[in-house]
C-alpha cells in the first residue's frame, strides 16, 4: 500500500486527484494540508482553496492539517501530491526531499526553468522520486493520435497547432473533474484575490495553457526546438497582473509549433486537442472540450484516413494508477511525466514567457 497525502488546495484539480487516490486501491490518502498563502482569504467559493479543503475533507479525507511540515514529520507518507501556488512548489519539494518523500507536482513542474532546477536539485540531491501528473496524458484520443503519427499515416509532421481556451480557472462558467457543478458567480474583485489572477503566485495564461502546448510539441514532434516569438495580453481581465490572452510560435529547423490561449472564450466552442499538419495530410483533434472529442486523419486530397484502434491501458486511467503499475510491475513511467522532460518543456515555456516581455525571439535554453 502506497501511504499518500495532498500538499495545497490551490489548484482545483486537487478535488480529482483526491478522487482518483480514493479509487485506486493500492494507494491510501491518510492526510492532507493547506499551504499558508500570503493572499487575501476570500470566501470559500467553489474551487477556491478553502471551497477545495472542504470538499476534500468531506469526501475522500478528514485528516487536515495546517502546517504540511508537520504532517510529513508524523505521518511519514511514501508520496505527496503537490497542489499549490506555482510559486511555493520548489520549497515543499525541497521538504519532502529531506524527509525521502516521493512527489508528485501537478502541472507545471514551476513558474520557471530556474525554479525548475530548484526543485531538480532537491530531487537528486536526496534521491527520491519525482514525476508531473498532465491531465492530457490520460486521455485516450491524444493517445491514439500520437500512435497515428508514429505510424505515418500522413506521413512526417511538419507543424503542430494548439488552441485552447475557457473563461478563466475560475471565470463564469467554469467546470473541473471531480465536481459536478460549475464555478460560482464571482466579483472581479473576488478573482482579483486569487492565485490565478497574480503574477508573483505563478498565475496567468501562460503557465495554465501554454504548457499543454509545450507538451505536445516535445511529444508530438520530438527534440529540436531552436527559439520562440510570442505575444501575451491582459485583454479582459483588468483586475489582475497576469498576460488573460497569447500566441506564439516555437521554432525548429524543419518543423513549427502555434500555440494559442485565451481566458475569454469558453472551451466548449474550441476544438480540443491539437493538430498536426504532416507531409502527406492531417491529424486533427474533433469537437470542443466538451464533446467528446475524437480523432481524424485526412490526406492532402481531404479524404479521410482510417486511423487503427489502439488498446488503452488501464495504467493510463489517470496518475495513481500509472504510478501504482509502475511500482508494482517495474514498467517505465510515461516519458512526458518525467522529470528530465519536465525540465526540457520547462525551457521553451521559460522562452516562451520571456519573449513575450521582451518583444523579440528568445533562444529556448536548457
Amino acid at each position: 500500500m502506497i501511504k499518500a497525502v495532498i500538499i495545497g488546495f490551490s489548484h482545483m484539480h486537487v478535488n480529482e486527484v483526491a478522487l482518483y487516490l480514493s479509487e485506486q486501491k493500492d494507494f491510501e490518502l491518510i492526510g492532507a494540508a493547506e499551504v499558508k498563502s500570503n493572499l487575501e482569504d476570500i470566501d470559500p467559493l467553489r474551487y477556491t482553496p478553502k471551497w477545495n479543503l472542504e470538499n476534500v475533507r468531506e469526501n475522500y479525507c478528514n485528516v487536515i492539517y495546517t502546517d504540511y511540515k508537520k504532517m510529513l514529520d508524523e505521518l511519514k507518507p511514501d508520496m505527496a501530491f503537490i497542489l499549490s501556488e506555482n510559486c511555493q512548489k520548489p520549497e515543499i519539494v525541497n521538504e519532502c526531499a529531506k524527509r525521502k518523500i516521493n512527489v508528485c507536482i501537478e502541472k507545471p513542474i514551476a513558474v520557471s526553468l530556474k525554479e525548475a532546477k530548484k526543485i531538480k536539485k532537491s530531487v537528486e540531491k536526496y534521491k527520491i522520486n519525482a514525476v508531473v501528473n498532465w491531465p492530457v496524458v490520460w486521455r485516450e484520443y491524444v493517445h491514439r493520435m500520437k500512435n497515428a503519427l508514429d505510424l505515418k499515416l500522413v506521413g512526417e509532421p511538419v507543424k503542430l497547432r494548439y488552441i485552447n481556451g475557457h473563461t478563466g480557472p475560475l471565470g463564469k462558467g467554469a467546470k473541473h473533474r471531480g465536481v459536478s457543478e460549475n464555478a460560482q458567480e464571482m466579483t472581479d474583485f473576488e478573482r482579483s484575490k486569487t492565485w490565478w489572477h497574480s503574477l508573483s503566485h505563478g498565475g496567468g495564461v501562460f503557465l495554465d495553457i501554454s504548457c499543454y502546448g509545450c507538451l505536445f510539441s516535445k511529444w508530438f514532434l520530438g527534440d529540436g526546438e531552436k527559439s520562440v516569438l510570442s505575444h501575451g495580453a491582459n485583454l479582459n481581465t483588468p483586475f489582475g497582473d497576469t498576460e488573460d490572452n497569447f500566441a506564439s510560435i516555437i521554432k525548429y529547423d524543419d518543423k513549427m509549433s502555434v500555440i494559442e490561449g485565451t481566458w475569454t472564450t469558453p472551451r466548449a466552442v474550441i476544438p480540443s486537442g491539437p493538430m498536426v499538419v504532416c507531409t502527406e495530410g492531417v491529424i486533427m483533434c474533433t469537437g470542443g472540450a466538451e464533446n467528446e472529442p475524437d480523432v481524424k486523419a485526412f490526406d492532402i486530397y481531404g479524404n479521410e484516413v482510417e486511423i487503427p484502434k489502439t488498446e488503452f491501458d488501464e495504467k493510463y486511467k489517470n496518475m495513481p494508477y500509472h504510478y501504482a503499475n509502475h511500482i508494482n510491475t517495474g514498467e517505465d513511467i510515461h516519458n512526458m511525466l518525467t522529470l528530465d522532460i519536465n525540465i526540457e518543456i520547462m525551457a521553451i515555456m521559460d522562452a516562451l514567457i520571456k519573449s513575450s516581455k521582451t518583444k523579440k525571439e528568445e533562444k529556448i535554453k536548457g
